[in-house]
């Protein structure tokens, strides 16, 4: 009996020179029926395969009373982990020069990262991120009320309503209007790593190498690897 694997996407290429196989039609690597797994320990179900060297954004997941059925329903926004300076809250890590994709997009150094922007949206969401996250807070396309344009958001898992950018990051209740370090604990982050980040983050003054911090030693480990990149 085959065994499954969890590798990221960094890893392949390892994974691949010991021998493990890939299953294009459940797009899994796996370690055939009759080899050893031992080799592969550290891509087995349930371990901690997070890389520090592999670029990696959060995503934030918190509660959030719905205004209009008042239930408790989850909520979704992301975590892009960057480098600031003391003086200046710069996303370039020291000493390195700002690297720039094709499309001239800034690279964010995640590995060099010490603080995180919690962020409302992404520039696209990739489809596994969409459905874990309509999964867990009925985060979908939604249409706006007030700007009557369409765009993925929170949704409250029992009514449906809405739950906006103003309800969930600029009320003093906001689960991510990080005001007081107590909230952390009410966060859960689950890291998720990708082919690379894209972008200059939404710098935030209140807490976000606290927050930083608090991630690193508070995550899930997403249970897919995606091969595309984060743009914001």
């Amino acid at each position: 009996m085959r065994t499954e694997l969890d590798v990221p996407f960094s890893h392949k290429d390892k994974a691949k020179a010991l021998g493990a196989k890939w299953d294009r039609v459940k797009k899994i690597w796996y370690v055939p029926d009759g080899v050893n797994p031992e080799p592969f320990a550290a891509w087995l179900p349930g371990v901690d395969r997070s890389d520090p060297s592999a670029p990696y954004i959060y995503l934030v997941l918190g509660k959030r009373e719905c205004w209009k059925c008042h239930e408790q329903t989850t909520v979704a926004a992301f975590g892009i982990p960057y480098w600031a300076t003391e003086d200046s809250g710069s996303e370039a890590a020291p000493g390195d020069a700002r690297a720039m994709d094709d499309a001239g997009h800034i690279a964010i150094d995640t590995a060099h990262a010490n603080a995180i922007a919690i962020v409302p949206a992404l520039g696209c969401v990739p489809a596994e991120l969409r459905d874990y996250l309509r999964e867990r807070c009925g985060y979908k396309p939604t249409t706006s009320r007030t700007t009557k344009t369409v765009s993925l958001a929170s949704t409250c898992t029992g009514c449906g309503a809405l739950q906006g950018s103003h309800y969930l990051f600029e009320e003093p209740t906001s689960p991510f209007a990080l005001t007081a370090i107590n909230k952390l604990p009410a966060l859960e982050f689950v890291r998720v790593e990708v082919a690379g980040v894209y972008g200059i983050p939404d710098s935030q003054e209140n807490f976000d190498q606290a927050l930083f911090t608090w991630a690193r030693d508070h995550h899930t480990q997403f249970h897919k690897t995606l091969c595309e990149g984060i743009y914001l």
